[in-house]
């Protein structure tokens, strides 16, 4: 399942594994996790796995959308994991156009940490 609850430390994060989606694959995660966000009745917090991952213009252009739309509203803290290169230019991309603040990491420890801290 790409889209589940964790927990962590007694917080409840959600995770979105993107690992090893390519292309288009990625699409239908997105959906997943904004649909299980619009039913939030407070921000949360949100992991994003994107090893080995590779996105594509329609990723992309989905993303920012819902970036815009859902995750920016509904989110208090989001982390990535995974990202190197292009994707983090692309990164930079999707939080200016979405206003969204997908924060990277280099481990999912420390992104766990962060996600905890206030």
């Amino acid at each position: 399942m790409p889209v589940k609850y964790i927990q962590y430390k007694g917080k409840t994060i959600l995770y979105c594994d993107f690992r090893n989606q390519t292309g288009d694959e990625g699409l239908a995660t997105l959906d997943d996790e904004a649909k299980t966000m619009e039913t939030w009745t407070q921000k949360g917090l949100v992991l994003s796995d994107f090893h080995n991952s590779k996105g594509s213009s329609n990723f992309m252009a989905h993303a920012k959308k819902l970036g815009k739309e859902v995750f920016a509203p509904k989110t208090h803290k989001a982390a990535a994991i995974g990202l190197s290169g292009l994707q983090m230019i692309l990164l930079q991309a999707y939080n200016t156009f979405s206003k969204d603040k997908l924060v990277p990491f280099d481990t999912e420890e420390e992104a766990k940490e962060w996600l905890i801290k206030d």
